[in-house]
């Protein structure tokens, strides 16, 4: 019965005649608002839209310390506690790698596994005293697959002992820069070494490098191996599951009770190189925050080309006492500048010569342009003319841009008008008072 007289109401004449109404109202607005979008001018704006554009105050982390790095510059993108001491676990192997590779000349040497390094020691591999194995494949076990035991065998070999391959990666650490690291052994197993500490600020440092090592650069991106203990062979599948993404390429994974899930990472995209840092964060935010840094860092963070001397970016005018003519004006040279689309404001101011008198001379300096990246002037620009003008030339000029704005400009007019009489007399008709008989 509702449903009936709701029917009833909208076959009602005052109904019907309120409806029309309304919809020549909307009718109107909307060909105004289009009218005006399109009549008003679309500013030059540096940068591109991006969805993804994140302020860096809104990025935070599970991990307890973490940073991201440009791995070529050094530059911090954003950190949380990188300089806060913590438990490294085998983030620690990067160290050890480092100096057996440095400090072993031939690394297909076959050895035999002492008492100290046998056993598994927390670890997947198990090594039994006198197992045969060669040193390659020992920092195959160690980068890849996290073998605490061969780090240890590995830090036997170099320094003869494990106490003196560890004063060796102190002094290493501090020659590299990372002052605030301690290392007390050479896996990370920290339940009887409290004072086995780092940052991660310092394990970036110790990442970066590293990585200036072919070998290491190889072992540490390396998905699946082949290792062999004695004749018995044994794949190894990496411990980093995010290696699965093309740009990720490494490094080290660890864990620890006291340490929590830790990650170092190197990733390489859009000609950006990056170290990222996760320390004491929990079994699934050991991925998800590495992932959200970096992506964060590429979504955000690029290097751009702000000027472009193929473009030209003023006008200028030279004047005499019976003619005037124009030349435009381009800058000198290109620039490219590192920039955050979400944060970063660049703006450019012009300065065009006076009196510019002839002859205009191709690649003769009038005016120039000042580059301002956050506020700060960073950069001043010569600008050119890229043409000989020896003395004034009467002519017309026909500009396709201005000619096509104009036709651009007169149909949205003539399109406009028409709907708007349009509009009008469908209002008048539909407001005129009816005759009465």
């Amino acid at each position: 019965m509702i449903l009936i007289n709701f029917i009833k109401k909208l076959y009602a004449p005052s109904f019907k005649n309120i409806l029309k109404k309304i919809l020549a109202y909307v009718s109107v607005f909307l060909i105004f608002a289009s009218a005006i979008y399109l009549l008003l001018p679309v500013p030059s704006i540096y940068g591109e839209e991006n969805s993804k554009a994140i302020p860096s105050d809104r990025i935070d982390t599970v991990a307890s310390s973490a940073l991201v790095m440009d791995y070529n510059t050094g530059e911090i993108y954003w950190e949380k506690n990188m300089n806060s001491e913590m438990y490294p676990a085998s983030t620690t192997k990067m160290m050890t790698a480092i100096l057996a590779i440095e400090n072993i000349s031939d690394l297909n040497t076959k050895i035999k596994i002492s008492k100290n390094a046998s056993g598994s020691n927390n670890s997947s591999i198990t090594f039994r005293k006198g197992d045969e194995i060669t040193l390659i494949d020992l920092l195959k076990a160690a980068l890849i697959v996290s073998t605490n035991n061969a780090a240890y065998a590995l830090g036997e070999y170099v320094a003869g002992d494990n106490i003196k391959f560890v004063e060796m990666m102190n002094n290493k650490a501090k020659e590299i820069g990372a002052l605030n690291t301690n290392f007390e052994n050479t896996n990370g197993l920290d339940t009887n070494f409290p004072l086995h500490k780092s940052t991660a600020a310092d394990l970036a440092k110790i990442a970066s490098y590293c990585l200036k090592n072919e070998l290491f650069k190889e072992l540490v991106s390396t998905k699946e191996a082949v290792i062999h203990i004695n004749k018995r062979e044994l794949t190894i599948k990496n411990t980093n599951t995010l290696l699965a993404e093309d740009f990720i390429k490494g490094i080290k994974t660890g864990y620890t009770d006291n340490a929590g899930f830790c990650l170092v990472v190197y990733s390489k995209k859009n000609n950006m190189e990056l170290v990222t840092v996760v320390l004491d964060s929990s079994p699934y935010g050991r991925n998800y925050d590495s992932m959200r840094l970096i992506n964060w860092v590429y979504d955000n963070i690029s290097i751009k080309k702000i000027v472009d001397k193929k473009n030209s970016v003023a006008h200028a005018v030279v004047n005499n006492s019976i003619s005037t003519a124009g030349f435009d004006l381009y800058p000198e040279n290109n620039m490219e500048l590192l920039v955050n689309r979400a944060e970063d404001n660049i703006l450019f101011n012009y300065t065009v010569d006076e009196n510019i008198s002839f002859p205009v001379e191709s690649e003769k300096t009038y005016g120039r342009m000042d580059v301002y990246f956050n506020g700060d002037k960073i950069k001043e620009i010569n600008l050119i003319s890229k043409e000989n003008i020896i003395a004034p030339i009467v002519k017309q000029e026909i500009s396709i841009k201005n000619d096509y704005n104009q036709i651009r400009l007169f149909l949205i007019f003539i399109i406009s008008f028409y709907f708007l009489i349009f509009t009008i007399i469908i209002i008048k008709n539909l407001i005129k008072p009816k005759a009465v008989y």
